[in-house]
């Protein structure tokens, strides 16, 4: 039997997407920093 693959693309996943709706957003949500973030934005 061959193994086959699965992509993010093929499971219906734009990255590309993903990054631009990030970009958009950054600037609002810095605005909803609080001491207990423990990190920056990202895509997970």
């Amino acid at each position: 039997m061959a193994k086959t693959s699965l992509s993010y693309k093929d499971a219906g996943v734009d990255i590309d997407a993903g990054n631009d709706l990030v970009d958009r957003i950054k600037g609002v949500v810095k605005k909803t920093r609080r001491p207990e973030v423990m990190g920056g934005l990202g895509g997970f």
